[in-house]
């Protein structure tokens, strides 16, 4: 197995979505197309993502079993999801947080109980969960890591 570090990953990412830009429309295949999408933007896309995860995709585009090393980022556990998506929580005192999870879409709004309803969210996390079962085939690939409890 080769190994590849995240860094490399990352220039290996931006090559073939260029090669792809470059090679086709993508307008014509996707509803919402950008493709003057800046760096900074991109790297929020893997900020936090699992290296095996990264694995997978760097297997797919090379056809070459690779192993992404390197630290990967420190985020907070989702209270609704529980995955490690967030950078930063929220706290009423400091006027911080109100971050929205990428995978499950709570906005961490400081709640912990789970059938309270929170306008914010048009729901309870206890809502959000059973909308992550219902939408199974959504939600079944984890590119966050899992919080250890």
């Amino acid at each position: 197995m080769k190994k590849m570090s995240r860094e490399n990953f990352l220039e290996l990412m931006y090559l073939v979505r260029g090669f792809i830009e470059k090679e086709i429309n993508l307008s014509e295949y996707l509803e919402e197309y950008n493709s003057n999408a800046d760096l900074e933007s991109n790297e929020l896309d893997i900020e936090g993502v699992s290296n095996g995860f990264l694995s997978q995709i760097a297997c797919l585009m090379t056809g070459y079993e690779i192993e992404i090393v390197g630290e990967v980022e420190e985020l907070f556990s989702c209270p609704c999801c529980r995955l490690k998506t967030l950078t930063e929580l929220y706290n009423e005192l400091e006027g911080t947080g109100y971050d929205i999870c990428p995978y499950c879409k709570w906005q961490d709004d400081g709640t912990t109980d789970i059938h309270a309803y929170r306008s914010i969210n048009k729901g309870s996390i206890a809502d959000y969960r059973n909308k992550l079962c219902l939408d199974f085939n959504k939600y079944y690939i984890n590119k966050w890591l899992n919080t250890k409890n």
